[in-house]
């Protein structure tokens, strides 16, 4: 190896000092999480210096991090012969049709190390400025095309690259809308999937190295492109610190075509070390030539995902392709050979030399093998596609919305609707694969028999044919079995949820999962049972789930398992480079001091866990001065911060020089830190817990204050930014922010979260429910007697809003929907709380009118015309008697009532529209802007129109930004809903049952008789429709409705129900199917369901109308079904008195 002198010279510049800084060691820790991919594979004491960095303010632990890590990347840097170590553990892949396991090497490394790694890499994603800290990325990191999705650098510096989730979403959601496409329109005629045999062993470093150095700045100082060079051979070449036995050390360093075992002085890692943080970076790198001969060989639309692509394209020839995969490979090589050219060779270890020379280097894509039906590579008819295959796309769609509905769920009833969800996915999915597996089993024999004919006798065309159809199924099983792992594991996640301990039945749903070698009788099929299971199923997470309840007798058996798997996968025990073993280590052994130490690492994980834990001791430390003081203190103090440079004074109070300077890069990219900063200092000063959570925790005995709640709810938001914070300009002296909190908002704050996000929207609900609290804090002067409409209210419509949106799959809406949706909740009845003009009666020249006419003619008859003469002539002398005024004031209470029933009838009849105009018109909601309110009004208005009126308008509401439509549906829903006795007093009933109207009357009752209502989603499948073609799942809505009425006495049937049916009538209530009118009426009318039908016409209506829409949407590939389920709770409650006004009612 050569040695190069005055290395400090060389490497010193710019760029060196960049490399060396605090700030850009600090930034590779801050983004620690986002680039261990493999965590089990760590060892104990990286396991625990990774739980220690998530405390990202540890300023004396980070320090002595930072300072390994510079002399790291010194040593690596300045030393010829220092390189990154690492360990590699083979991972089973697939059982092969030589009958052997191949495995997938998957490289680690000590904390440290990667950490260096990803403080090197820095210099070569980013570009490195002389005094700005704002992130840009580099010239080699705009070089990735737009159609590249995996492992993109991303600009935030809490992650290294973007989610991997999103951008793997993206791109099987756009393949997947782009196969739908191209299927119907057949601009292009064939899906082409190439698939790079073992991409990242495969790949030379030196050529990644030639595709980075070829294209680096020009105008870069010479020292620091050298740098740069310096760093790539240290990031491109790894030892391997791993003795391998002799079969692995062949698996490892095997060349095609080849046997025996390489020898070689010193292990470095073959190829790129997949599994460390740059390995996937350099993969993308080496994918940018070779996606440019894919598309120049197949033009058309294509999308890569590092070395998994999917091109759409016409330049398909059927019977050539093998010789088009050949020459693929031919152009592959010929880039390797330019790139490669001895003059541009650096110096390089010995060893990697060596490996070189071996020839195990060459990327090549799978080539069609003519002894076999299927290749890895090759290609699909979209003209020969089947529905199933076309529902690729809704599946897709579920995947992507399944990912994020499970951490948006707020009740048991929402766990078990999506639970249903994915476990018919999943079996509908797993029938598929056995269908496909069926097809292909057939297709394979016939193919067979084709062979078996000598040759001059074969069809050539035929066994082509066969061929193609077997490449296509193949295909699209392998995307079949990703959903399926998908749905699987999510419903064994939510199954967990609600099964207790004493149930085995989930047991034996994992054991089924984890035990399927079990039953085989021979150790080859054990293995091929398990590879299968391994990587078709959802083994690694059975397993994980099956420990956190199983006891230690059922661990001890389970660990055995685990390790004849491991020696079947191996043929050795293999302690240093199994995955299987690492990863279940704690299982396959019970040595003591392992387990201590685990234990150990388990108690460091709980210490750290808390990413609060350091800014809380500063807070107590430096922010003495902030405990029990009174509000008009934090009121001052908060008017006096904002004034001043707010970011500065806010960190400075908490963290040290230091720290400061060393979170120069972080701080600037990202809100994050000063937003946890910012959270530690006002939650000291608001004297409450120092946390993230939404739901406040107050350490003293005083009320929180609206003000103090909503500073803390925008420093709580991950989507905080200080510019935004400042400008809504929250201070405690103004009057709206002194008032006591309504806590009734921490019931919905973590649904604001959820589905809204944006923190200024949060606070505008926030500001609307305090509104909406204020003006009914006193009531309804003429509906005291209507049920209630105030925030309790809104806060019912708010949770049945995410209830149906969980329970209908097809309704699916925005955030800024959420956003509107959420403000109609609390203001769709504002008008009713007004206290009609007085004067409104006087100018109403037609209900008004009438009303004076019929109690003007009601007096006329009660005035007999034989007394009339004598009580005119009373009243002309003054004189009076009792019967007198007491005919005056039977006149008068009449009057009253008809005027007040007037009032109530207006206020209720029109307040739809009324409360539009309100929420238009109103200047104390000024805090919403103009449009906004129009976007809400609109859907308040909604909520009394005619159904008719709602589901026949025409709207593409999935594609618009605002999806008024659905917006309107689920209002109308979440309020028809709120049926409970939550909404009525029963003291208010007992005590003044006789002085309300009939019809409030018999409202009041029918709640009290309602405990509430239960929503799920049943899925059933479609027996006259194709396995997963549209429609082929029945989504049924069943609302469970349970009352406290028993009283089931025949009643006379004038006139059948429309849109329901009644059926399965038995002690405990009976079941309405929505749909069409009742038939049997005559025989089993009811009084319940009188009086249930009665009270809930709207309802029914509705979800009739909702029936019909979801079918008749060509869009919804569910079919739709809608069931109510009338429980009988308790006995009838009711006196006689309160019964006979239900009976009189509904006559």
């Amino acid at each position: 190896m050569k040695r190069i002198h005055k290395k400090e010279e060389k490497y010193s510049g710019r760029y060196r000092t960049f490399l060396l800084s605090d700030q850009n060691i600090y930034h590779a820790v801050y983004s620690l999480r986002s680039y261990i991919f493999d965590f089990e594979l760590l060892r104990e004491s990286d396991k625990k210096q990774y739980y220690r960095l998530q405390d990202k303010f540890d300023e004396t632990y980070i320090k002595g991090v930072i300072q390994s890590v510079r002399d790291k990347i010194t040593d690596l840097i300045d030393k010829d012969d220092s390189f990154i170590e690492t360990e590699v553990y083979f991972r089973p892949k697939k059982f092969n049709n030589e009958r052997k396991v191949e495995y997938r090497p998957l490289h680690t490394a000590d904390i440290v190390s990667q950490i260096a790694i990803v403080a090197m890499m820095h210099l070569l994603v980013y570009e490195i400025a002389d005094n700005e800290r704002k992130l840009y990325l580099s010239n080699i990191s705009r070089l990735l095309p737009g159609n590249f999705y995996g492992n993109r650098v991303s600009l935030n510096p809490e992650v290294l690259f973007k989610p991997w989730k999103q951008q793997y979403q993206a791109y099987t959601q756009n393949a997947n809308e782009a196969l739908k496409k191209y299927n119907a329109s057949l601009e292009y005629k064939y899906e082409v999937s190439l698939d790079l045999e073992n991409f990242f062993p495969t790949i030379d470093p030196m050529l990644v190295y030639q595709l980075i150095v070829e294209r680096l700045p020009v105008n870069m100082e010479n020292s620091d492109k050298e740098l740069l060079k310096r760093i790539l051979i240290k990031l491109l070449f790894c030892k391997l610190k791993t003795r391998l036995s002799d079969k692995l050390k062949k698996e490892y360093y095997k060349i095609k075509g080849k046997e025996g075992i390489p020898s070689l002085k010193e292990s470095f890692v073959r190829g790129i070390p997949q599994g460390l943080p740059q390995s996937y970076f350099f993969g993308n790198i080496c994918m940018i030539p070779i996606s440019e001969i894919f598309q120049k060989k197949f033009q058309g639309i294509s999308y890569f995902y590092v070395d998994d692509s999917v091109i759409f394209t016409n330049d398909v020839k059927e019977d050539k392709f093998g010789e088009q995969l050949e020459d693929v490979n031919a152009e592959i090589e010929k880039l390797e050979k330019d790139l490669l050219k001895e003059e541009k060779i650096v110096f390089l270890p010995q060893t990697v030399q060596d490996m070189r020379e071996l020839g195990i280097y060459g990327i090549h894509v799978h080539g069609m093998d003519e002894k076999k039906a299927v290749s890895k590579s090759g290609f699909t008819r979209l003209d020969q596609l089947d529905e199933s295959e076309i529902y690729l796309k809704c599946v897709s769609r579920e995947v992507s919305e399944a990912g994020n509905e499970i951490y948006k769920i707020y009740s048991d009833e929402e766990d078990i609707i999506l639970e249903e969800r994915m476990r018919v996915l999943s079996n509908e999915i797993q029938k598929k694969i056995e269908e496909l597996n069926t097809r292909k089993i057939l297709l394979e024999k016939e193919l067979i028999q084709l062979q078996n004919i000598s040759e001059s006798e074969q069809n050539t065309d035929a066994i082509k044919e066969f061929k193609k159809q077997i490449q296509s199924l193949s295909k699209f099983r392998d995307r079949w079995i990703r959903y399926y792992r998908f749905f699987e594991y999510r419903k064994q996640r939510l199954n967990l949820r609600h099964v207790c301990e004493l149930d085995k039945r989930h047991d034996k749903e994992l054991e089924e999962i984890i035990y399927c070698a079990r039953k085989c009788k021979t150790e080859e099929e054990k293995l091929k049972v398990f590879m299968q299971s391994y990587n078709e199923n959802i083994w690694d997470a059975a397993v994980s789930m099956y420990c956190d309840f199983a006891d230690d007798k059922a661990k001890e058996v389970l660990g055995k398992y685990i390790g004849e798997l491991n020696w079947l996968c191996f043929g050795e025990e293999n302690e240093d480079s199994s995955y299987l073993y690492k990863v279940y280590e704690e299982l396959i052994e019970s040595k003591k001091g392992e387990n201590c130490n685990k234990d150990i690492c388990k108690n460091v994980s709980m210490d750290f866990l808390d990413p609060y834990r350091s800014l809380k001791y500063y807070a107590a430390q430096k922010l003495k001065e902030f405990s029990h003081k009174h509000y008009d203190v934090a009121e001052r103090w908060v008017e006096q911060i904002q004034k001043k440079e707010w970011k500065n004074e806010i960190v400075v109070k908490l963290l040290s020089e230091n720290m400061i300077k060393m979170a120069e890069i972080v701080n600037e990219n990202t809100p994050q830190f000063l937003r946890m900063s910012a959270n530690a200092v006002y939650s000291q000063l608001f004297n409450v817990e120092i946390e993230d959570r939404l739901v406040v925790r107050k350490f003293s005995r005083k009320p929180l204050s609206c003000g103090e709640f909503r500073i803390l709810l925008f420093l709580r938001n991950r989507l905080f930014t200080a510019e935004t914070f400042l400008e809504r300009k929250i201070l405690l002296s103004e009057s709206e922010n002194k008032e006591d909190l309504d806590y009734a908002v921490m019931e919905v704050i973590e649904i604001f979260q959820s589905f809204v996000a944006d923190p200024i929207r949060i606070d505008k609900l926030i500001l609307t429910h305090q509104y909406t609290y204020g003006v009914w804090k006193n009531g309804s002067k003429h509906l005291y007697f209507y049920t209630l409409h105030n925030q309790e209210h809104a806060i019912a419509l708010i949770r049945n809003i995410v209830k149906l949106i969980h329970g209908i799959s097809f309704l699916k809406i925005s955030a800024l929907d959420f956003y509107v949706l959420f403000l109609a909740c609390y203001l769709h009845d504002i008008s009713m709380v007004k206290i009609p003009s007085l004067d409104a009666f006087l100018t109403d020249k037609e209900e008004g009118d009438s009303i004076a006419w019929e109690h003007l003619q009601e007096v006329h008859q009660e005035m007999s015309s034989d007394t009339k003469s004598e009580n005119e002539e009373k009243l002309r002398n003054g004189e009076s008697d009792i019967e007198d005024i007491a005919q005056i004031k039977k006149w008068m209470t009449q009057s009253y009532r008809r005027l007040d029933a007037y009032y109530e009838k207006k206020i209720r009849e029109k307040h739809a529209s009324d409360s539009a105009a309100e929420i238009r018109g109103r200047t104390d909601l000024r805090f919403l802007d103009a449009t906004l309110r129009e976007f809400v009004a609109e859907v308040s208005e909604a909520h009394q129109a005619d159904e008719r009126d709602i589901y026949f308008t025409k709207s593409l509401a999935n594609e618009k930004v605002i999806s008024l439509k659905f917006d309107k549906i689920l209002l109308r829903l979440a309020d028809l809903l709120d049926m409970s006795n939550c909404r009525i007093s029963r003291p208010i009933l007992y005590h003044n049952l006789d002085q309300m109207s009939e019809e409030s009357a018999f409202h009041w009752i029918s709640h009290l008789l309602t405990q509430g209502y239960e929503l799920r989603t049943e899925y059933n499948i479609a027996e006259d429709r194709g396995c997963l073609t549209p429609k082929s799942i029945v989504e049924k809505l069943v609302l469970t409705v349970i009352v406290d009425m028993s009283q089931m006495s025949k009643c006379q049937c004038k006139e059948p129900c429309q849109y329901i049916e009644i059926g399965n009538i038995d002690d405990n209530g009976f079941e309405l199917k929505v749909g069409k009118n009742c038939e049997n009426g005559k025989e089993v009318c009811n009084f319940l369901c009188r009086w249930f039908s009665g009270k809930n016409q709207y309802l029914i209506q509705e979800l009739f109308a909702l029936k019909e829409y979801l079918n008749r949407v060509p869009d919804n590939y569910f079919g739709t079904e809608v069931l109510i389920c009338i429980k009988i709770a308790n006995r009838t409650c009711l006196d006689e008195k309160q019964f006979g006004i239900l009976e009189r009612y509904l006559r």
